[in-house]
């Protein structure tokens, strides 16, 4: 079983779940992973307006994807967190009969943290389970980290987040195309993230959009203000039926500088002022 938390599912968190799956492959058990929500800092730390590169339900369909058999989503509260190491194992281990653990080198669990690689090797000879520990994955000397892969995205630099994810920066959110003449198109439209997904800092970007089985480029407009809505523009928008709302998904590729799209300029200084 794979324990962690598996924000962005990133490359880092992609060769533990491949070594998991490979060591229950040869010893014929199920691959399954535990993870939790929500984060245990909205938790402990009250950072309740905390983003994620992977909402849960995001995770969830990323792990499928992965080919894990069973996922164990553990609701992270007060009394979890509160939990002994001891009694983390005794419960979410030996009482899941996981008869493999692995975990990432920095994995934490247990009242303050106080569980660690050590405290799991060192108990596992004692009881039925093994362990095994994946080493620091890096990129430029760089730790693979779901807390620098967050930052990347809020400084806009979506160009760089395949190097570190395997993949481009995601989102998931609905536009809503109002009723118009047959032969109207329109050549932009507000678009609603939905809730719990870190989103890049303010600026245009270069985006590949999907609804269904069609895809295209386009251009995501992201003001990053309570005055006005992001907008996001694409050949499939302009094809969107009237009335209704529907479900994008939109990879961001990279920041557009201003200079290549002065059109955006003015609707950023009257947003801003």
């Amino acid at each position: 079983m794979a324990l962690g938390f598996f924000d962005g599912v990133h490359l880092g968190h992609q060769s533990l779940l491949k070594q998991t799956k490979r060591i229950a492959e040869k010893n014929n058990l199920k691959f399954t992973a535990m993870t939790f929500d929500p984060h245990p800092n909205e938790v402990i730390k009250w950072e309740k307006d905390l983003r994620y590169l992977t909402p849960l339900a995001l995770k969830i369909e990323r792990m499928a994807a992965f080919g894990v058999d069973k996922l164990f989503v553990i609701k992270f509260n007060l009394s979890l967190a509160s939990l002994q190491p001891s009694d983390f194992i005794k419960q979410y281990v030996l009482g899941l009969q996981a008869k493999h653990i692995v975990v990432g080198f920095d994995f934490t669990f247990g009242n303050k943290a106080q569980g660690n690689v050590d405290y799991l090797q060192k108990v596992s000879k004692n009881n039925a389970f093994d362990v095994t520990v994946i080493s620091k994955q890096a990129h430029n000397g760089e730790k693979i980290s779901s807390t620098l892969i967050r930052k990347i995205v809020r400084d806009g630099d979506v160009h760089l987040v395949p190097y570190y994810m395997g993949h481009q920066f995601e989102v998931k959110g609905f536009v809503y195309i109002s009723n118009r003449h047959k032969h109207e198109k329109k050549k932009k439209s507000e678009i609603h993230i939905e809730n719990k997904y870190i989103l890049p800092a303010p600026g245009v970007y270069s985006v590949e959009i999907k609804n269904g089985n069609k895809a295209c480029q386009g251009v995501f407009i992201r003001y990053g203000s309570s005055k006005r809505n992001d907008e996001i523009s694409g050949q499939i928008i302009e094809m969107l039926k009237g009335g209704v709302a529907e479900e994008l998904t939109v990879k961001f590729l990279n920041k557009i500088p201003f200079g290549s799209m002065p059109e955006y300029s003015s609707n950023f200084k009257e947003v801003i002022k």
